[in-house]
Parts: structure tokens; sequence; C-alpha cells
């Protein structure tokens, strides 16, 4: 049910309650959704999510039921508050030794002060030239990060999400602008934008269980690959009497795997027309 919460949030911050599969596609690692969530997960809630045909001959996914009790963005959870009106100021942390000038420490707390525009709230009353307006927006992006499982994404997952959250030209800005609230990370000229309050240091301060099962699968995957580098794996071929079976990653001798990678794993493909010179890719390949 927390994937269906997150999914059905992510849909009621939008206009018309309705996004692409495409855009929630490049959302959904982040978000902790099945690869096959169209599938698996969407046809189990029909109360809930309906897919449609869009103007532009894609199919999206709209929400059939909106509940109240769930328009409540996390800023008004932690700040006490419930709808538009309420003068909630975001959380701010800024890296050692980071400096602003006298002016923007004056403006930044001018804008704290402004009333809050709940992301789920109709914003067509605000002007979009005014600091208002930009609180509003970075108020959903500070809700779209809080529906993500890591409190992150990448910059050009949100490129597409301009007219669905009625956001204003070149809307990116705001990462830059709030670096209080916001980091943005460039690694491998790939650009992720953090939810500052979300972490201490590098670290999560509440973790996802999910992430905890991604860190588990990544930390064996890393093992195997350095222990087939040192050569701690070899290729052991038995032709059983069933013709055909195989072992196949057994542990060298003199190498040993704390993580239980040792274990002999079988396979039904036919060897018998491998030879002993065949490259362990080869093999592979045909297991």
């Amino acid at each position: 049910m927390d994937l269906i919460l997150r999914l059905r949030k992510l849909l009621m911050i939008t206009v018309e309650r309705t996004l692409p599969l495409q855009t929630i596609d490049q959302l959904k690692w982040d978000m902790g959704l099945l690869h096959d969530y169209q599938q698996t997960l969407i046809p189990h809630y029909p109360q809930f999510f309906g897919l449609v045909r869009l103007s532009d001959d894609r199919i999206g996914l709209k929400l059939l039921h909106w509940d109240n009790q769930l328009a409540v963005s996390e800023l008004e959870k932690n700040g006490g508050g419930y709808g538009s009106g309420h003068n909630l100021a975001f959380p701010v942390k800024f890296t050692r030794g980071f400096g602003l000038k006298r002016k923007c420490m004056a403006w930044l707390s001018e804008w704290q002060q402004l009333p809050y525009t709940s992301p789920f709230a109709d914003p067509s009353n605000l002007d979009p030239r005014t600091d208002e307006s930009e609180k509003r927006n970075v108020g959903v992006f500070h809700e779209l990060l809080h529906l993500t499982i890591t409190k992150r994404t990448e910059r050009k997952n949100v490129s597409n999400l301009r007219k669905p959250l009625q956001l204003p030209q070149k809307f990116t800005k705001v990462f830059g602008r709030h670096p209080g609230i916001f980091y943005i990370s460039q690694n491998c000229a790939t650009q992720t934008v953090m939810l500052r309050e979300a972490y201490e240091g590098p670290d999560l301060v509440r973790k996802h269980p999910l992430i905890g099962l991604r860190e588990k699968y990544a930390s064996l995957m890393r093992t195997g690959t350095l222990n087939m580098s040192r050569g701690l794996y070899k290729k052991v071929l038995n032709d059983d009497e069933d013709g055909g079976n195989c072992k196949l990653w057994g542990i060298s001798e003199g190498g040993s795997d704390s993580n239980g990678l040792n274990e002999d794993y079988e396979c039904d493909s036919d060897y018998n027309s491998l030879s002993e010179d065949d490259t362990s890719e080869e093999v592979d390949a045909q297991c």
C-alpha cells in the first residue's frame, strides 16, 4: 500500500490528476515501483486508477478517486498546518562554509514568511511572476522529492512535468535559487536533485526498507565481481548420467567467500558441444 499511496499522491499534485505512463516510468525507480507495475500493480486497484488515451495519442494513468486525507503535504504534516493559508517555512540547511550575503539572507527570511500554497491546491490564482508563486513551485518539488524513497531524482526526470504541475518556463532554476533546500549533485555529467533536509551528510535520515535490499544486492554483486577478478572462481563441467547438467562458478582451491557465493548452481543447458578450450564468456552465453 505504500507504493499505491505514493502513486496516488503523485497524480494528486498534477493539475488534471493524470500523467503519461512514459513520465511515470522515468520516476518508477526512484519511487520504488515495480518495473512492470502497469501489469502487476495497476489492474489490482481499479477503484483508484484508470488508463486513458491522451490528446497526443499516448496512454496516461488517471486518478479516479480523490482522498482529502492524502491531500496533506509533508511540510504541512511537520509544520502542523492544514490548508494553503499558513505561512509555513521550509527547512533550510547549508553546508559548512557556505555563506550568503546579508541582503540574500533578508530576502530569504521574508520569502519564508510568505503564504504557503499546498501542492495539492489549485494554483491558477497565483501570479507566476511573484515570490509567492515561486514558493508554491518549491513546495511542489519539495513534495515530489518526498514521494521518492531516496529523496532525490535525476534532473532530467522532472523535465516533462512542467505542464502537468502547472509550472513556469525554466522552472528548474528553483533548484539553484534555493541551495538551502535543494542540492544538485553532478556525477559523470548526470545532475541529481536531492532534498537537503532528508540527508545527514551522505546518509539518509530515514531509510526506506527497499533501500536496504538494494544495498545488499549491490554489495553482493560487487563482492562477486571482485572475487572473479581475483580468479577465485573456476569453471567445473560434469558429465552426469542425465547428460547435460553442469556446475558453474565453483570456488577454486585456496579461495574462500564469506557471502556464500561458492554454492553450485545447476544449469540444464547442453554443454557436451563445448571443448576444454572454450572461454568462460562462451559458457556464460550458452547457460
